[in-house]
């Protein structure tokens, strides 16, 4: 696969302007990245597993200073962490036998209902309380969207950060931060799971790759400065409008 030279400079420049905003979110947005990079050209199985290799790079780059910043908690994290890695490898394992529109209905709904819930709903920023039934609301979390996100090669933290803020009744930091961890592992077990192809544009993977990396890392960064309301409803119109486009793209 070629791709002309302007179409990799417009891969630098947005993945640097999505990693940022994932930093600040603690989100690796990939559920933008992919239908753009598909949009300018890239075949869709070589797409997904560069998507994938930047969700991964990228949460990694803005992890460090998120437990820096200690938004990353290790009990609730590691809860989450080995059923959703699961959820994910058998997501992309099985992806073939779902239908893809079923799936992208269920997507576009839970966007909507997420980002909805981000704009218009006050939440708490309690912390998680140790407890079974907390417990068995963050792996339930972590299965159903790892599940998903395994069978459409994304990590689908723009479904994982509203459901561990509105369901476990996060702080969005916090949430952020436990996110970009979950996506570092999801990411990997979801890649395994797509990486039998063996189809990969190394100057593609570059050009996506390391700019997401120094966007989430500069991101992460300036999160703390950041406003936890402002950043909510941030997300949910970023929810709504990635529901839109990808209704127009599919339809």
């Amino acid at each position: 696969m070629e791709l002309s030279i302007y179409i990799y400079l417009v891969l630098l420049v947005l993945c640097s302007l999505i990693g940022f905003l994932g930093g600040l979110l603690g989100i690796a947005l990939g559920a933008i990245r992919l239908p753009l990079i598909i949009f300018l050209g890239v075949e869709p199985i070589i797409a997904a597993s560069t998507n994938l290799l930047a969700v991964i790079f990228g949460s990694l780059a803005g992890l460090f200073p998120a437990i820096k910043q200690k938004r990353v908690p290790i009990r609730s994290t590691l809860n989450i962490a080995f059923p959703s890695m699961l959820a994910a490898f058998l997501g992309g394992y099985f992806a073939s036998n779902i239908a893809e529109i079923y799936l992208l209905i269920i997507i576009i709904a839970c966007l909507i209902i997420s980002g909805l819930v981000m704009i218009f709903y006050q939440i708490d920023s309690k912390e998680l309380k140790n407890d079974n039934k907390s417990t068995a609301k963050e792996i339930l979390v972590g299965v159903v969207v790892s599940y998903f996100g395994g069978i459409v090669g994304l990590a689908l933290g723009v479904l994982r950060v509203p459901a561990l803020v509105y369901f476990l009744k996060m702080n969005i930091k916090t949430a952020g931060g436990i996110n970009l961890f979950l996506s570092v592992l999801v990411g990997i077990s979801a890649y395994l799971g797509h990486s039998f192809s063996g189809n990969f544009d190394y100057i593609l993977i570059f050009c996506v790759v390391f700019p997401t990396i120094l966007g989430m890392y500069f991101g992460s960064k300036f999160v703390q400065i950041a406003n936890q309301d402002q950043l909510r409803k941030l997300l949910g119109v970023i929810l709504i409008l990635l529901a839109i486009f990808m209704t127009i793209r599919f339809l």
